[in-house]
């Protein structure tokens, strides 16, 4: 039997990896490794005795000129070329000559190129796509306070004209007289309707307010008419008046039709590239809920939150992102019912059929006030009763007289007594009534007055200081996916970090290296791609 020579090769290295294998160093392939290592500081022995895996190596050097090196190299050149990488895991003195040093196989650097890696259960990894929404897997983080931005508001009208935005509405049961152009108080073709319902009332818009309350004069004044028959006044927007056709005219004062519903045109907003005080994420999942999202309100006790990533991508003005498109209907009908909805939430598009326009996710305007107006009851009552009192009253008396003729003095007497008595006193009770206040007058006031019922939008995002906590985060340990699919080891400029569970991994290799890479795996992992920039979290790491 013939005799091998000690051919093993050794060197002591000082590497950047621990024995936790929380980090770990990919190469391109063997030659790149091995270059790596070999131009580490180093103390390099050959023709040791064949070197066994995870053993000892009785280095020829005093403990205390080797204690600074934490790594082996080996090759057993008598039966392989290949180089074993391995921790030490202590150093014990026999004697001044002479070193223990104790090794276990760094598993990863040793088999690294003869694994296969299989589909399995990622959890966290370094995305290659980060498109904005298309990570949405909640975190658990913590958030703190939000801060609040005010994107827009989005009135009713939304218009360049006309210049007045607001036009008194009534609603009545009797138009006043001369009006030729308002059929049942809306364009001609469309009478009977608001909003597709049947409504015997009539509605018109004033030209002005001083209209207005000439109009109110009119139904005062005119025996024809009574007060009572105003049923309403509430403002709308002029959207909803047609003020392009040749109104009709009451007593020289416009009356306007109005629209049977409005719809406006296509409004968009798009998702801002930053958070809150500008910050700009390196993290496009910053950019999704619930780090960032919007919600609308109508300032009246409805709120609804919606996520930008729900909406598509569009362009505008050469810039594409999220966009947010949405329309507004409006009912003109009392108070107004009117909505605002998305025309593509959610991926739909917009079109005529109910379920694609989205209305169960948009949000109602709030209510108008009620206008208050008030009424003459004494004229009124007089234009309405004075001829009929004049005739009553002949009545009487010629009933009286038929009385006396009749020798019924004494029930004629009371007759003319009671029904003149009457008159006056209905006369008089008319006099003494103060005028009539109709309509309301509510908080929803307050909310018309100062913001003209619009919708607001707010951009809703986690402050600076949580935004670079949670930014650095993903950074450094990627985003949670939960996803079965082959890992991400590569595939970011400088470091990719994974996390499995139930890790798969495929080698002809020793089957306790094979568990200790698996188990590395579900520990989680960072994979650093260039050796000069070992765990420097500072450096640029996107995706290549």
């Amino acid at each position: 039997m013939t005799a091998i020579a000690p051919q093993t090769d050794v060197q002591l290295l000082k590497v950047p990896l621990e024995m936790d294998n929380a980090n770990q160093l990919t190469f391109a392939n063997a030659t790149a490794q091995y270059n790596y290592f070999n131009s580490l500081p180093k103390l390099s022995f050959d023709n040791f005795t064949y070197q066994r895996k995870d053993g000892v190596i009785r280095i020829p050097a005093l403990i205390d000129d080797i204690i600074q090196y934490n790594y082996v190299m080996y090759r057993n050149e008598g039966f392989s070329n290949k180089w074993f990488y391995a921790y030490i895991d202590k150093m014990e003195y026999l004697n001044d000559g002479v070193t223990a040093v104790s090794i276990s196989t760094d598993c990863f650097q040793t088999w690294q190129f003869d694994l296969t890696y299989k589909r399995t259960f990622v959890e966290r990894e370094h995305v290659n796509d980060d498109t904005v929404g298309l990570h949405t897997v909640p975190e658990g983080l913590e958030l703190g306070e939000y801060e609040i931005v005010d994107l827009r508001n989005s009135p009713l009208w939304e218009t360049s004209s006309p210049s007045t935005d607001w036009l008194p509405c009534f609603c009545v049961t009797k138009l006043p007289s001369s009006t030729t152009q308002v059929t049942n108080g809306r364009v001609k073709g469309d009478a009977g309707y608001i909003g597709g319902v049947f409504s015997s009332l009539k509605f018109f818009a004033a030209q002005t307010i001083d209209a207005a309350q000439h109009i109110i004069d009119i139904y005062d004044n005119d025996q024809n008419l009574t007060s009572d028959a105003i049923i309403n006044i509430y403002m709308i927007p002029s959207c909803c008046v047609n003020i392009l056709t040749s109104p009709s005219t009451a007593n020289s004062y416009a009356l306007y039709p109005i629209y049977n519903y409005y719809e406006s045109d296509a409004y968009q907003l798009q998702q801002p590239a930053v958070l809150a005080e500008n910050y700009t994420p390196t993290n496009k999942k910053l950019l999704t809920w619930p780090f960032s999202y919007f919600y609308v309100s109508n300032k009246s006790g409805e709120e609804v939150t919606y996520k930008y990533e729900d909406f598509p991508f569009e362009t505008i003005s050469s810039v594409t992102r999220r966009t947010i498109t949405y329309k507004k209907q409006i009912v003109p009908s009392t108070s107004l019912s009117a909505k605002l909805y998305f025309t593509k939430y959610k991926s739909y598009t917009e079109g005529t059929s109910y379920g694609t326009r989205m209305y169960n996710y948009g949000i109602n305007f709030a209510k108008v006030p009620v206008c208050a107006w008030t009424t003459d009851y004494y004229t009124n009552w007089l234009t309405q009763n004075g001829v009929n009192m004049v005739v009553d009253t002949a009545a009487s008396l010629l009933g009286a007289g038929i009385g006396l003729a009749t020798g019924n003095v004494a029930g004629a007497g009371l007759s003319i007594a009671h029904t003149i008595g009457s008159t006056i006193g209905e006369v008089h009770k008319a006099q003494s009534t103060p005028p009539q206040a109709h309509g309301d007058t509510n908080t929803g006031d307050f909310n018309f007055c100062f913001t003209r019922n619009s919708i607001s939008f707010y951009e809703m995002s986690v402050r600076p200081e949580m935004a670079r906590i949670i930014d650095n985060y993903f950074s450094a340990y990627g985003y949670k996916v939960n996803t079965v699919k082959t890992p991400n080891i590569t595939g970011r400029r400088n470091w990719n970090y994974v996390k499995t569970i139930g890790c798969y991994i495929e080698a002809d290799i020793p089957q306790e290296d094979l568990q200790t890479i698996k188990n590395m795996f579900d520990t989680g992992v960072t994979f650093w791609h260039n050796a000069s920039t070992f765990a420097d979290y500072s450096q640029n790491n996107d995706i290549i």
